[in-house]
């Protein structure tokens, strides 16, 4: 019996919401039926119902612009309900929709007060563009290298297979594409960021 009553209760509460369900979408139904119809009274007493079947030459007679451009626009734009345009929503909505666009575009998390901090990896030299060996080392085992996306990289022991490049301490995400020292002082070296159709061209000294 108490199962009985069970599906009675389940069964009810399930009809009461197809119910709430079905009024709802008929009332939006009517609602967009007197929406259409009030469309269509307006587009039929619009302003310009008439000055839009005239051909340039008649409307030329009656000092109206040939092009009829605006007063198509008018009709187009015009709100269903007011019968008339109303740019002033037009503009909101714009506003609203560009808005939306703009929070689509940024990375998910991403918001006003939370900036993004990189976790790496920053010790990767990536693509190589630019070697030099360093003048100052006698024995010529200290070479620079340049990483296009991982900055000024060097090895103190390049003939040694088992040596390390240590991470030259200038910023981490210059496109480093040639090195070269000053003939005058080799103690200065200049290194040529940027790389064609990818970065920036700029350049640094590093002494």
């Amino acid at each position: 019996m108490k199962k009985k009553n069970l599906y009675f209760v389940v069964l009810s509460i399930g009809l009461l919401f197809l119910s709430t369900y079905l009024i709802k979408s008929n009332e939006q139904i009517l609602s967009i039926d007197k929406i259409k119809e009030n469309h269509k009274k307006h587009l039929d007493k619009n302003p310009f119902k008439e000055t839009l079947q005239l051909s340039k030459e008649e409307r030329k007679n009656l000092r109206l612009p040939p092009n009829k451009y605006n007063e198509e626009q008018w009709v187009l734009t015009m709100n269903p309900e007011l019968g008339r345009p109303t740019p002033i929503k037009v503009a909101q909505l714009q506003k609203e929709l560009l808005q939306k666009q703009n929070n689509l575009s940024k990375p998910p998390g991403d918001h006003i007060g939370n900036k993004w901090i990189s976790r790496g990896p920053n010790n990767v030299a990536g693509r190589t563009r630019a070697l030099m060996f360093d003048p100052n080392d006698a024995t010529d085992n200290t070479v620079f290298a340049g990483g296009v996306s991982g900055g000024l990289w060097k090895n103190s022991d390049i003939s040694n297979e088992n040596s390390v490049w240590e991470r030259v301490n200038i910023p981490e995400n210059l496109a480093i594409s040639s090195i070269t020292f000053d003939p005058n002082n080799t103690n200065i070296f200049y290194v040529g960021t940027g790389e064609s159709y990818v970065g920036g061209t700029d350049g640094s000294v590093i002494g």
